[in-house]
């Protein structure tokens, strides 16, 4: 059986293939950048590999003894983190990297995750991105999978904290559908295939919603009012920022395609939305 390395072990993701692997007493290890993220993983993950993927030095013999390499790099959409980098810089770049260090030591296969519809339009920001590192992927000679969600739960968190904050934005008129699914259940989906599988696999979550009625969710959570916004006063938003901080640019216009377009891929998994944006926001206001 293979070893396995987790990338983004201590991300939304990561830390739930990190628990799934422990649970199946797979043998595996973590890479993580941020070496304060360490305790929160040392319950469920014994090797643990401090690198940053967009620092090549910093890569060599993390992939010693791996056989598979499950990627869930990726900067992160929120508006509200501090960004080191932008999505060319972390979802493109920092996995070709890893790629590259992942063939110089012998890694046979290489799971990836995307996200769904990333090949559809470069205005898609990080899906393009993505999109631009899983054709290099595909050319590499290894093993491969691509695991494409439509979205995770915890990207969400976003309007949480907007509507904690007394607004409640819904772009256009809010008809376009998705199906999001939890985390946890994508890790569910992801081990099946970790050590062979299809090339390409499209996953949603077990329920569809309309983005008005995932708004109308939150407004009732959160007390937040309602704020519409139409889709080109968002974009010309996102141009102001295109100058100043490319990184917020991008997840604008990211966020301004998602919500705009439908969003639906193969069900998958049992975990639904409004319970855990009921207990997000439950956590977030008890800290």
């Amino acid at each position: 059986m293979s070893k396995i390395l987790v990338a983004g072990a201590s991300g939304a993701l990561g830390y739930e293939l990190v628990k799934l692997l422990h649970d199946e007493e797979r043998e595996f290890c973590g890479q993580i950048r941020n070496p304060v993220k360490h305790a929160a993983l040392e319950p469920y993950c014994q090797d643990i590999r401090v690198a940053d993927v967009t620092d090549p030095s910093t890569l060599r013999r993390l992939c010693e003894g791996v056989d598979t390499i499950i990627s869930t790099v990726g900067n992160s959409v929120s508006l509200f983190t501090n960004d080191t980098g932008g999505f060319m810089d972390i979802d493109y770049q920092g996995n070709l990297n890893l790629l590259q260090e992942a063939k110089n030591a012998g890694v046979k296969r290489f799971v990836y995750i995307s996200i769904f519809a990333s090949e559809t339009s470069p205005r898609m920001r990080q899906g393009w991105a993505q999109e631009l590192f899983s054709r290099r992927l595909m050319e590499s000679g290894l093993s491969y999978t691509i695991v494409k969600p439509v979205g995770l739960f915890s990207g969400l968190h976003d309007l949480l904290i907007l509507g904690r904050k007394g607004i409640v934005p819904t772009l256009g008129s809010g008809k376009a559908v998705t199906n999001p699914i939890h985390q946890r259940d994508l890790a569910r989906v992801i081990l099946p295939v970790v050590d062979t599988g299809p090339e390409v696999m499209e996953v949603g979550g077990p329920e569809v919603h309309s983005r008005r009625e995932v708004s109308e969710w939150v407004m009732d959570i959160t007390g937040g009012r309602d704020i519409r916004v139409p889709p080109w006063l968002a974009r010309r938003g996102a141009h102001l920022w295109r100058p100043l901080k490319r990184s917020i640019f991008d997840k604008f216009r990211f966020y301004t395609y998602i919500t705009t377009h439908d969003m639906v891929a193969p069900k998958h998994g049992s975990l639904l939305l409004r319970p855990y944006l009921e207990q997000a926001y439950l956590q977030m206001t008890s800290r």
